[in-house]
């Protein structure tokens, strides 16, 4: 009894040996958080945009002493309504990077299975906000729904292994894609005022939310400048006008700084994902971009709690 106890443990240890390795577990783990981290920050990062966006258009109604159209937006079309794609796209990243971080670290059967399932309704939704018609294909649900059943399996490891690898290969296309749907929201349009006069090209790219901010801040600015120049104000419209010019300044600030990490971000993301599938096959695969991309997160994040204080 003893014997076959010892047996089916050296089976079992030499099995789970051709699972996922420490350097794999690391730099799925790596990619998964980083992923999953990113995607929370933005979304919470244009929840602030649109709120900052709300005073500056307020201080501007403010300092132009008129009554707003009828259809005038404070929100600059900052709503949830009004930028549902890219939360949409970024909730599907974010369950990605999920559903990767358990099948990498999380032997529980109950969270990988919930990754599973959010991943899927997360990832066609997305898909859904550019066609209304989009449905998951089968052979795209059946690669996330096998990972649900590995759970119940004895070498877990091993099966994890077994599992990732379709799951990367049937989506890395489509998180390339949606990853590149953010670019024109993290970034301004080419000709945009936010950016350095004699940097200035033809503009290519549609109006996104950084471009919205950019507005409301130049906007204000240039009004707050004509207050202050002219001197039939009084003392208290005078410092409200400054104020409301130091804001717009600092958001300028704010907005050429988060542009710029943001085409990086996108940019080495990409990279970073299309090295997932090579640090699945190969064991001893290094991906630097990998690396790159997690510190790129960090140094975003870095920014973003500078200019909200958090």
């Amino acid at each position: 009894m003893l014997q076959k106890s010892v047996y089916l443990l050296i089976v079992a240890l030499s099995l789970s040996g051709c699972g996922l390795t420490q350097i794999q577990k690391q730099q799925v783990a790596q990619f998964a958080t980083a992923t999953e981290s990113v995607a929370t920050t933005t979304q919470e990062q244009f929840k602030n945009t649109r709120d900052k966006v709300i005073e500056l258009e307020r201080r501007r109604l403010i300092m132009r002493n008129e009554a707003p159209p009828q259809s005038f937006d404070l929100d600059g079309g900052l709503s949830e309504k009004g930028i549902a794609t890219q939360i949409a796209t970024l909730k599907a990243l974010q369950s990605y990077g999920d559903i990767l971080n358990k099948l990498a670290t999380n032997d529980q059967s109950e969270a990988i299975a919930k990754a599973a399932t959010n991943f899927m309704t997360q990832f066609e939704a997305a898909k859904q906000t550019q066609d209304d018609t989009y449905k998951l294909d089968e052979s795209k649900k059946t690669v996330v729904l096998g990972a649900i059943g590995i759970v119940s399996t004895w070498f877990v490891e091993n099966e994890k292994k077994k599992h990732i690898k379709p799951i990367v290969e049937a989506y890395s296309d489509d998180v390339g894609n949606l990853a590149g749907l953010l670019l024109n929201d993290l970034t301004l349009e080419e000709s945009s005022l936010c950016i350095e006069e004699s940097k200035r090209k033809p503009r290519i790219s549609k109006t996104g939310v950084m471009d919205i901010y950019c507005t409301s801040a130049d906007a204000v600015s240039e009004l707050a400048s004509d207050v202050l120049l002219e001197k039939k104000h009084s003392y208290q419209e005078r410092e409200f006008a400054y104020n409301s010019y130091v804001l717009a300044q600092q958001a300028k600030v704010e907005i050429s700084t988060l542009s710029s990490q943001g085409d990086k971000l996108i940019s080495i993301l990409k990279k970073a994902n299309n090295q997932l599938l090579k640090v699945i096959e190969d064991d001893s695969y290094i991906a630097d971009d990998i690396k790159a991309f997690a510190k790129q997160v960090e140094e975003l994040q870095t920014h973003i709690k500078i200019f909200t204080g958090k």
